[in-house]
């Protein structure tokens, strides 16, 4: 029983320093390890965490986006550029609500109006490059599988038929080689438009549904922040300090 005590503990202390630690998030996208020492109106003092009593660095706070304090609070120094990340300024459309189907998205939004953002959760860009290797790729990463596997099939189909009428044509020596050969070329194409169509609709589809997820975010989206606090109550005993927790609740 004490080895099990003392091996939870040792736990404990090697986890609990992870724990332990500023990280400042600049607007650059660098996330820095330290302990905050100070922050003014127009910088944040700190040291580096794996050098707590080393140099003490300056950064501006105009290049700090927010710090995350090692109780868990975070203190966000501009909030506009953190929205602007992850939202997009176009006016998101009302009465949407979850988990609509792309069919009833499709002649809401319109995919040229679309802004990328951070919090995107579709690839436009690499569910179009999925389709080009393999048609309806992309739609099926989309979440439209029956899109994609249409798409997925119909493209075998016709190149197996135009594998099969172009291997008839080169061992039939009858005028109907022609015909066959026609067959196969026609296949040969109808692929390649599959999977031009397959490309061209599996970036529409990112676009949309990135739209939809934008306005969910703006509609239905809010913040919590739950962190450690003070505060004082009254008791027979005068004014006591009794220690909680703040939460912060964002709509």
């Amino acid at each position: 029983m004490k080895n099990t005590f003392i091996a939870l503990l040792l736990i404990v202390v090697g986890v609990s320093p992870a724990f332990a630690q500023d990280i400042i998030k600049k607007i650059n996208g660098e996330e820095i390890k330290a302990k905050v020492l100070e922050v003014s109106k127009k910088e944040v003092k700190y040291t580096l965490y794996e050098e707590p009593d080393g140099v003490t660095y300056v950064v501006d706070k105009c290049d700090v986006l927010m710090i995350r304090y090692k109780s868990g609070r975070n203190e966000i120094f501009d909030q506009e550029l953190i929205d602007n990340l992850y939202s997009s300024s176009r006016e998101p459309i009302e009465g949407l609500m979850p988990n609509m189907k792309y069919n009833e998205l499709k002649t809401i939004y319109n995919y040229r109006g679309y802004t990328p953002t951070l919090g995107d959760k579709y690839s436009p860009v690499w569910t179009g490059v999925a389709s080009a290797f393999v048609p309806g790729l992309g739609e099926c990463i989309n979440g439209e599988w029956g899109r994609g596997l249409g798409k997925f099939f119909g493209n075998v189909a016709l190149l197996v038929t135009a594998s099969v009428c172009e291997q008839r044509s080169d061992i039939d020596p009858s005028p109907a080689w022609q015909i066959e050969l026609g067959v196969s070329v026609a296949c040969y194409a109808a692929s390649l438009g599959i999977e031009i169509w397959s490309i061209v609709d599996a970036i529409r589809i990112a676009k949309v549904k990135n739209m939809y997820e934008q306005d969910l975010r703006k509609l239905y989206s809010f913040n919590i922040n739950l962190y450690p606090s003070l505060y004082y109550i009254d008791t027979a005993q005068g004014i006591q300090p009794a220690a909680g927790f703040t939460l912060a609740l964002k709509f």
